[in-house]
């Protein structure tokens, strides 16, 4: 103890195995564990989480202590530096006698107290997570009140509750589905020859222009419905019959023409051009149609799965198809008055949508007249989902009566909310049909509100089984991790509702400058969560939308443009930063997680941690990025995050620029070696 008392220095200060725990970060296989429950974006993956809440925990007295660690290897890991790096492991994390031995380490570095750890802009919880794993005693906060809700139930309700929540939000999952299956399953009836309904495929339409054709042209990126190696089927226009028609071709269909080439669609960048006459309209006219109402939407296909046959089978949609389409559009406003009269609320979200006009790519879409998050849905899509909703509210009543305790039914309640999430995640006219693997593409597949010309439909109840499924996979791993309940709040960084010198430990992601549109984003989840679980938390779910007042980020529309919006996003880290200052102890540790390819980006986080008096005492590139991910098709974006590991403590006054110049240089070729050999290259 008396060791521990007078040597302070964390192992995450002097060395790390940032080569291994790399590996394992990003490929992070076991993000479902966690990103079952619901969408966040920018989530920290866990390997590195748990690697970093280790190491930072861990005094440097320690690194040389044996441990009792046999089990699967031939010899001890002494020093810790290899226990890092076998930790990272998912496989290791589920093994009691790893995290145990973790959990001792930790509890010897502060003299067998549980230390404290804030992660301040929690956002999804990968790092509250793992500290809390880790046996911290775990507060999570974020401005976002989706965000606050997912991490209630990463952090908070599984490891209070234990495995009966799990049970529970299965069985009143599947009631809902049940009872929602009765309203909603004639609008989805089952072909002559016993075939399900998988999708249905969509493509919005503008007339065409040239006055001596006037035809409706479907608005399509590609003809493609599968392209794999072994199965090819596309559209194929019919140009000949006087408006745009299509037939089935390819693969157990009719032979594909000569010359047709699938991946031209009608439309490229807003501009469309015409099967029949080949007229171009261009990006401004086709915005203006849909701006003045001129464009229409129409069904051409439908995706169907036999129960005796296997894959995906195609065909074109019928009138019968749009009359069962149109039965559920006559039956959604009666449906629509009830709830509104029930609940004081419009059932389908009114909320308007993020003004981007065209400045920002994440929210063109009000350029197309999608101006309400109600407009991201078609009439049968708002049926069922308004019909799930309503039975939600109905189970959480039927809790009650089965005496369930207020606490407990809210808990069960708030994931069938998450649940409807997903479902509407996955069933929104901003939904594409992905002909590579004949699957439907979610919304959210980048950080942005992508304009779909051409969408998909899915059958409402086998996304929502399937979802309930993919939501009770890391809940059922949540409710048996044996840790104790974190503290989750809804507070601003900079703001925290804590006394001075609290934590031992701040873990933390702050927002990376402009590049995610974190409050506009999940405000598409806000307004179903109001619907279907608002009345339990009428101070996260009572506003219109979103905090976005607060919000530290730089994509904002200042007066003064993009200087204003940098100084902007500087202030409020700084006054983070200060906070963190404020509520760590004196010998606390803060490790500041950071990924921004832009020079500006970083300039305002180093002025931002300058201001702040926190004084950084290392960093660590850790790659956390899958390298296919989209950004890194199409950027020149960092494969790691830097975790910068940084202190209380007093700066020199001055120093000569000669003397710091010397240092700097030989401090910085040592470095370089040590991250170069461990495969550390490039931007990182």
């Amino acid at each position: 103890t008396e060791t521990c008392v007078s040597d302070d220095k964390r192992i995450i200060e002097t060395a790390f195995p940032v080569d291994r725990v790399s590996e394992q970060g990003n490929r992070d296989k076991y993000m479902h564990q966690i990103t079952g429950l619901h969408l966040w974006w920018a989530r920290r993956p866990l390997a590195p989480s748990r690697a970093t809440a280790y190491a930072s925990g861990l005094r440097t007295s320690l690194q040389n202590v044996e441990m009792n660690i046999t089990e699967g290897y031939n010899a001890l890991f002494s020093p810790k530096y290899g226990f890092i790096a076998e930790l990272a492991k998912w496989e290791n994390a589920l093994k009691p006698l790893w995290i145990d031995q973790a959990r001792s380490d930790i509890l010897y570095s502060h003299n067998g107290e549980r230390p404290k750890m804030l992660d301040p802009f929690a956002g999804g919880g990968s790092i509250p997570l793992e500290a809390q794993r880790l046996g911290y005693e775990t507060h999570s906060c974020d401005l976002n009140p989706v965000s606050v809700l997912i991490q209630k139930c990463t952090l908070e309700y599984p490891q209070k509750y234990g495995k009966r929540l799990h049970d529970d939000v299965k069985k009143w999952g599947e009631w809902v589905l049940a009872q929602a299956e009765t309203e909603i399953k004639a609008f989805h009836p089952e072909d002559p020859d016993g075939s399900v309904p998988f999708a249905y495929l969509w493509a919005r339409t503008v007339p065409c222009q040239n006055f001596f054709c006037a035809a409706e042209i479907p608005l399509m990126r590609q003809y493609w419905l599968a392209k794999k190696a072994n199965k090819k089927v596309a559209f194929a226009p019919d140009v000949e019959s006087g408006r745009v028609a299509f037939r089935l071709v390819g693969t157990g269909y009719e032979p594909m023409p000569n010359g047709f080439n699938p991946t031209k669609g009608t439309i490229s960048r807003g501009v469309v051009t015409c099967p029949l006459c080949q007229n171009t309209i261009p990006a401004t006219e086709t915005r203006r149609m849909f701006q003045e109402g001129k464009a229409s939407e129409r069904m051409l296909a439908v995706v169907t799965l036999h129960p005796n046959l296997k894959g995906k089978r195609y065909r074109l949609a019928t009138d019968a198809d749009v009359e069962v389409f149109n039965a559920a559009k006559k039956r959604l406003p009666d449906k629509r008055e009830k709830l509104s009269a029930e609940w004081g609320m419009d059932p389908i979200p009114n909320e308007p949508t993020p003004d981007g006009r065209g400045k920002d790519v994440a929210v063109t879409i009000r350029n197309y007249n999608l101006d309400t998050f109600g407009a991201l849905f078609n009439p049968r899509q708002h049926l069922a989902h308004i019909t799930l909703a309503e039975n939600i509210r109905r189970a959480h009543s039927e809790m009650h009566a089965d005496n369930y305790s207020v606490d407990y039914a809210r808990a069960v309640a708030t994931y069938l909310g998450l649940w409807l999430d997903q479902i509407v995640d996955n069933s929104s006219s901003l939904c594409t049909w992905v002909s590579a693997s004949e699957v439907i593409g979610h919304v959210f597949g980048r950080q942005a509100y992508p304009m779909a010309w051409d969408y998909v439909e899915t059958n409402p109840l086998r996304v929502s089984a399937n979802r309930l499924k993919i939501l009770l996979k890391p809940l059922r791993h949540l409710s048996e991790m044996q840790a104790e309940p974190a503290t989750v709040q809804q507070a601003s960084a900079t703001a925290l509702p804590y006394p001075d010198e609290t934590f031992d430990a701040v873990l933390t992601d702050p927002p990376y400058y402009d590049n995610v549109i974190y409050s506009y984003l999940s405000d598409f989840f806000y307004v179903w969560l109001k619907r279907s679980i608002g009345e339990l938390y009428p101070d996260l779910l009572g506003p219109l939308l979103t905090p976005k007042e607060g919000e530290i980020v730089a994509y904002r529309d200042f007066e003064g443009g993009k200087a204003a919006a940098k100084q902007y996003f500087e202030e409020g880290l700084s006054n983070a930063f200060s906070e963190i200052h404020r509520v760590l102890k004196p010998n606390g540790i803060a490790v500041i997680v950071y990924a921004h390819k832009s020079t500006s980006g970083w300039e305002t986080l180093i002025n931002a941690l300058l201001d702040s008096d926190l004084v950084i005492t290392a960093a660590w590139p850790i790659e956390t990025e899958m390298k296919s991910r989209l950004r890194a098709m199409n950027a020149a974006a960092l494969a790691s995050s830097i975790y910068m590991v940084a202190r209380k403590r007093e700066r020199e006054p001055f120093g000569l620029y000669r003397e710091v110049h010397a240092e700097l240089e030989t401090y910085l070729k040592t470095r370089y070696v040590e991250l170069w050999e461990s495969g550390i290259s490039g931007a990182d």
